[in-house]
């Protein structure tokens, strides 16, 4: 499976946007931007976050690398997550990917600060889970659906192929505005335990994200199926 780094996919989707768009945006607060960001819904309706610590969650770890992320989460949904190393061009995931931060504490790690950051004036849910935002450039709040009673890659696969088709059905036929309302309900039918994060702007969390995997020379990435 490739992945790329989600700034360069901002920058493609920029470039897209715009004539004579040329080179890279380096400054991500410039890239971050609503129009930027706005973009990216042209090729998918939902934006998620698969939160995981390297080390203590394993079948999570598996089944990126399996490589059935892409097909599972399918084309209208984009699934960003940390990677240990650069991705400015398209990687592929090796065995040895992830390997990096194994030895990080959790309070240290990438993924972890980023979910503490989204739920700051509560208890941070326990990793592993994936985090659904309610739309791409605005503020927003977001689902989170705690992943840790998955013992095995084919448990998550499994798993997460039935709460990404989910997802997905419901972020094309939901009302402005309502699709985490859906979201949860259809959660709660099914008997899965979420939380939900306060509102807040989807840009400077993911520009916080950005620089808490950078502090450890690392990135946030996507698959480039939508891009490829």
């Amino acid at each position: 499976m490739l992945v790329m780094s989600f700034q360069a996919m901002l920058e493609e989707a920029a470039a897209r946007g715009k004539k004579g768009h040329a080179g890279n945006i380096q400054r991500l607060e410039s890239l971050l931007t609503a129009e930027n960001m706005s973009q990216l819904s042209d090729y998918a309706r939902v934006l998620c976050f698969l939160a995981f610590h390297p080390r203590g969650d394993a079948p999570v770890v598996d089944y990126i690398k399996a490589g059935a992320l892409a097909d599972d989460s399918g084309p209208d949904v984009l699934v960003l997550f940390t990677l240990d190393d650069p991705a400015p061009v398209p990687v592929s995931l090796e065995d040895e990917s992830f390997g990096r931060w194994a030895d990080l504490g959790l309070s240290a790690n990438p993924s972890h600060r980023m979910i503490r950051a989204l739920f700051d004036d509560r208890p941070t849910p326990v990793l592993p889970g994936l985090v659904v935002f309610e739309n791409f450039a605005g503020d927003s709040d977001a689902l989170y659906l705690p992943l840790g009673h998955l013992d095995t890659e084919h448990e998550v696969r499994t798993h997460l192929r039935e709460v990404f088709s989910g997802v997905a059905h419901l972020g094309s036929g939901s009302k402005p505005g309502k699709f985490l309302d859906d979201l949860g309900m259809h959660w709660s039918r099914q008997e899965l335990t979420y939380e939900r994060s306060g509102r807040r702007p989807v840009r400077e969390w993911l520009l916080g994200g950005f620089r808490a995997a950078r502090d450890h020379y690392g990135d946030i990435v996507a698959t480039i199926g939508l891009f490829g």
